[in-house]
């Protein structure tokens, strides 16, 4: 099983990637024991476990101000410590600014993949996608993926544990 929390902050960063995206998240972050691994980028001074404070780290459950915080469970079976090895294997990469961008653009030519930088649903979609989650590549049409994107996609699966509670008021964290 892997717990993937979907999030808003308070930032105003995270109400224009909601606008962008259409989405009512702006962030994703995986679950560990040790803290939340995900990829962000709130300055060099940002709460940091391990890795890159400006890209793929992990950090403390509560490294921001949350506004919404969701947890996806899903049952991932043997694909689990993969998911897990291959997220880590980025940490210290940067934050991929570039991303921000793809949302306001139609322009088809970037790989959301390249994994020489990072945004957080891309980063976790890769690791799910190269751990050999899914039967088969991931086929997305565009040049991004959002948490949105990824909530939507693991949504259609039956091993999205708690789907038919996720939504529910009483389940968000605080």
């Amino acid at each position: 099983m892997i717990t993937l929390q979907f999030s808003t902050s308070t930032a105003w960063q995270s109400k224009l990637i909601r606008m962008a995206a259409h989405s009512p998240f702006s962030h994703v972050d995986l679950v560990l024991p040790e803290g939340l691994l995900g990829a962000s980028d709130q300055g060099a001074d940002s709460p940091c476990i391990s890795g890159n404070p400006c890209g793929v780290a992990i950090r403390p459950n509560n490294y921001q101000r949350f506004g919404t915080r969701r947890n996806a469970v899903i049952d991932t079976g043997p694909s689990t410590q993969p998911i897990i090895d291959i997220a880590k294997a980025q940490l210290g990469k940067p934050f991929d600014g570039d991303a921000l961008y793809a949302f306001a653009s139609d322009k088809l030519d970037r790989d959301w993949e390249e994994d020489d930088a990072w945004f957080c649903s891309e980063l976790i979609g890769f690791a799910f996608e190269k751990s050999g989650f899914w039967r088969r590549p991931l086929m997305w049409p565009k040049n991004r993926l959002s948490p949105t994107d990824l909530l939507l996609i693991l949504s259609m699966s039956p091993l999205f544990v708690n789907r038919d509670e996720f939504w529910l008021p009483e389940n968000e964290l605080r």
